[in-house]
């Protein structure tokens, strides 16, 4: 099962949250603070958040700190002692943490925005490129996200390169997409007027998905 928490932090501030930093090494803590920009510093607290209230919720984890985050090699983040899986994305206002009882999981969440379709030709391999051209509706967010989700699920990140797989046009839920021997099912949808998230997991996705919107002030009340 793969339960998907959403926090929005429109109304959220710097001074407010920080406080928080407190479930967190002190490591971890420093690496925040290094942040430029309050707002990328309320995101990645965020998004820490969400994934100890998915350790309490499912691993019944009853420490107010987060276990220690390694990484691998490409630079994913894991928890040792977890049974299952996790992955943390946002977008604008937005943090999404996905929580899969279901092997490796990959989140994207991305905001929608105008953009020119041949400014993101590297991203895209030489025959999506051209069904985006010839079809004035192409969704690229769908793409973008469903490639970065997968990107992601197989621990790569940006070391593998979004142009060298390709995903299948129309898409539909629950397509196969294999990279280097190993199959994704992936899954995309819309959620609200503009964000469009996308799920990559080693197991069917349709019918395994739970998304659930928290409001953060019941994490210090």
């Amino acid at each position: 099962m793969n339960f998907i928490y959403l926090a929005n932090i429109n109304n959220l501030s710097w001074s407010v949250l920080k406080d928080q930093k407190k479930i967190l090494s002190h490591s971890a803590q420093l690496d925040i603070e290094k942040f430029r920009f309050d707002r990328d510093k309320c995101r990645n607290l965020v998004g820490k958040m969400l994934l100890l209230y998915s350790l309490q919720r499912h691993e019944k984890f009853q420490q107010s700190s987060l276990p220690l985050i390694d990484y691998g090699p490409y630079r994913k983040p894991f928890i040792h002692s977890m049974q299952g899986h996790f992955n943390i994305s946002h977008a604008h206002d937005w943090v999404a943490c996905v929580y899969s009882t279901n092997g490796e999981i990959g989140i994207d969440i991305e905001y929608i925005t105008p953009i020119n379709i041949i400014d993101y030709q590297n991203v895209m391999t030489e025959n999506e490129y051209q069904i985006a051209l010839d079809n004035p509706h192409f969704d690229f967010f769908q793409l973008w996200t469903l490639k970065e989700a997968i990107m992601k699920a197989q621990g790569q990140g940006f070391y593998l390169s979004p142009s060298s797989f390709e995903l299948p046009f129309p898409f539909c839920n629950d397509e196969i997409v294999e990279i280097n021997h190993t199959r994704w099912f992936v899954y995309s949808q819309s959620f609200g007027n503009d964000y469009r998230l996308s799920l990559a997991s080693l197991y069917p996705i349709v019918g395994n998905i739970q998304v659930i919107p928290l409001q953060l002030a019941q994490f210090w009340q």
